[in-house]
């Protein structure tokens, strides 16, 4: 059983989504996001973005709907320079899905450095 995650990339006036089918834990998706930012070493989220949407092993794909079979919901804030993790709680359905939240999860190694972007 594949564990399904969203991530909700937040940068400037804009909110991108993005939906990654297997590995969603904290130590697969949490941890390869991390590292990314790390990497690039930007809070950029155009960048950011591109970087996982052409990944080689296309992992990642753009979403225009909230998923609803969700186990974890990521925000990447490059306005904020933070990296969050929630275990998903459920849903409200009504025109649009929306998650319900649960627990936050701490990611380690945490990638809220202040780099240049």
């Amino acid at each position: 059983m594949s564990t399904r995650c969203q991530i909700q990339v937040k940068f400037l006036d804009r909110e991108i989504l993005l939906y990654h089918h297997h590995d969603g834990y904290p130590e697969g998706v949490g941890a390869d996001l991390i590292k990314r930012q790390q990497t690039l070493k930007s809070w950029n989220g155009s960048i950011l973005v591109n970087n996982l949407i052409k990944d080689k092993n296309e992992e990642y794909e753009i979403s225009y709907v909230i998923h609803t079979d969700l186990d974890y919901w990521y925000e990447i804030n490059c306005n904020k320079r933070t990296i969050k993790c929630w275990k998903v709680k459920g849903y409200l359905l009504s025109d649009h899905a929306e998650v319900r939240k649960g627990e936050e999860i701490p990611l380690h190694n945490q990638a809220n450095q202040k780099h240049n972007s």
